[in-house]
């Protein structure tokens, strides 16, 4: 993965699973297409790289635009994003590393279903005002 962070420890069991809740909810709410709501899962100076675009996007405006401008291709398919093999360490000084791998399905409205994209993913996440909030989320295509 491209973020070079210090790794110190594994987590709580509680933490671990505060943060697999964080997903689950985060993710419904990218699949329902309110990006709004999906952006505000992230700090405000938060970041994506993702293997879609060819820049990096920064700050939660800055998102919202991207997505929002891409919501079109996304009419008349039900997506779905399906994370697993968590990985969750404690990188110091309030930050989490979560590394995980990402399948996203899409069907359509005769009920086809197919693959989108395998992945792998590491998300930085801290503490705002008591909330877990992603800071840095960095998206690898899987490929040979």
């Amino acid at each position: 993965m491209s973020q070079a962070t210090q790794v110190s420890g594994h987590v709580s069991a509680d933490l671990y699973v505060e943060v697999k809740n964080f997903y689950a909810r985060q993710m419904r709410i990218l699949d329902e297409l309110d990006v709004d709501r999906f952006t505000e899962t992230f700090t405000e100076d938060g970041s994506v790289e993702h293997p879609h675009r060819t820049e990096k996007v920064s700050g939660r405006t800055a998102m919202r635009a991207k997505m929002h401008s891409m919501l079109p291709q996304y009419q008349g398919l039900v997506t779905r994003h399906w994370f697993d093999h968590f990985l969750i360490e404690d990188a110091g000084e309030g930050v989490l590393r979560v590394t995980y791998y990402s399948l996203v399905t899409q069907t359509n409205t005769q009920d086809e279903v197919k693959f989108f994209s395998s992945s792998s993913v590491e998300d930085l996440l801290v503490r705002e005002n008591g909330e877990l909030k992603i800071r840095a989320r960095v998206i690898l295509r899987d490929k040979p």
